[in-house]
């Protein structure tokens, strides 16, 4: 009662409507840690290596879960209708700033109908193969130390996104389109995709394929040719629970199409197979355990105007997590990569005449670890607090 009285006191500062709402919920989460990497370059913002490496100690936002507060409303409209609404804001809980490129709502932002047929949601969202994951991911795609970005794209937000979800007993189906908003072309800078997941008793299957034409640095510069690449990500995953233990596993393929204009996408591999495995334990209704593993078999990569092989990074990753309470809980989560930074955000280093750049699955200045250009692992561990509301 005392959250949803005062999510309609946060709601009014917004709009003069909130008493319309049949319920309006505030949520969120606090989480953070201390955390040691070893093998960490210094960089510029830009990503360009500059003198110091080694080990480093440091406060991190998000170790399970990224930071975040919202505002949830749903609405009773008759004939079977339900209006509903999601506002949710994600911050930096060790600098109070705002995430997700300093948006208000960045996480989502969306407005929608439901009904017995399904549900239908407009605005900023998550992708259908976001979703379609969600429960095969080991760690529950955990903000610290799962290659997140390399598993689902860098785009598993995306604007402008018509959505829907139906629920027909054991199958859940998924669609969504991602307008373009682009004069002359409907697909250009869209996006797209459809998937489903079945679950009965402790087996679980999750289908999906998303598909996004990523505006490329000449059309973003107003360049010739209005060309888009395509980033195109198809995966199949599944779990099966025993008891206390869940197995989990999945394969994604992966393949970025560069456009014809001459401009690279340097930060996005271009043909790979992920692969990962994870087993979760309830040791005790307060306490769990999570391993996982991971393996990007990059087939091929563009770094500047070269294609090259690149190195086939690999992730071991390791969470012990102890509940308080419903709402607290206390963790130590570990992971050790090869052939790549933790997460896969530094895979390695092209030559520029700025010096030596950062090149991964996000740009530089997205990225958390830089792996040191002679290092061929590197180990991070972290003990943190997790509070939710």
């Amino acid at each position: 009662m005392k959250k949803s009285l005062l999510a309609m006191a946060v709601l009014g500062a917004f709009a003069g409507a909130a008493h319309a709402q049949s319920s309006v919920t505030l949520y969120g989460v606090v989480d953070a840690n201390v955390e040691y990497v070893n093998h960490e370059q210094n960089v510029t913002s830009a990503g360009i290596a500059i003198p110091g490496s080694g080990s480093r100690v440091a406060m991190q936002a998000g170790g399970l879960s990224s930071n975040r507060w919202g505002l949830r409303g749903v609405e009773d409209i008759g004939g079977g209708l339900k209006g509903l609404f999601v506002l949710e804001s994600g911050f930096g809980m060790d600098t109070g700033t705002l995430q997700q490129g300093g948006r208000l709502f960045g996480r989502q932002a969306f407005v929608g109908l439901q009904g017995n047929w399904g549900k239908i949601t407009l605005g900023r969202q998550y992708t259908t193969i976001f979703d379609m994951m969600a429960n095969f991911s080991p760690s529950g795609y955990a903000t610290q130390y799962e290659p997140v970005v390399g598993l689902l794209g860098p785009n598993f937000r995306e604007d402008n996104v018509i959505k829907y979800t139906g629920l027909f007993g054991p199958v859940t189906v998924e669609g969504h389109w991602a307008f373009g908003e682009r004069a002359g072309s409907q697909t250009a800078n869209s996006a797209y995709g459809l998937g489903a997941n079945y679950f009965a008793g402790p087996f679980g299957l999750g289908v999906a394929y998303d598909e996004v034409k990523v505006l490329t640095a000449a059309e973003a510069l107003g360049g010739a040719g209005n060309e888009y690449a395509r980033d195109k990500r198809a995966a199949i995953a599944a779990s099966y629970t025993v008891g206390p233990v869940k197995l989990m596993g999945g394969y994604r393929y992966g393949k970025t199409d560069t456009a014809s204009s001459g401009a690279t996408l340097a930060l996005l591999p271009h043909r790979d197979d992920l692969y990962w495995i994870g087993v979760n334990y309830q040791a005790t209704p307060a306490l769990g355990f999570t391993l996982s593993y991971y393996y990007d078999n990059i087939k091929e990569a563009t770094i500047g105007t070269t294609t090259v092989n690149p190195r086939k990074p690999q992730q071991l990753n390791f969470i012990a997590d102890y509940n308080f309470s419903k709402r607290t809980d206390v963790y130590f989560t570990a992971a050790y990569s090869r052939n790549a930074s933790l997460n896969w955000d530094s895979i390695g280093y092209a030559t520029t005449a700025s010096g030596q750049l950062s090149i991964g699955y996000l740009p530089a200045a997205s990225q958390t670890y830089f792996i040191t250009p002679d290092a061929s692992n590197q180990l991070g561990a972290a003990i943190g607090i997790r509070h939710k509301f």
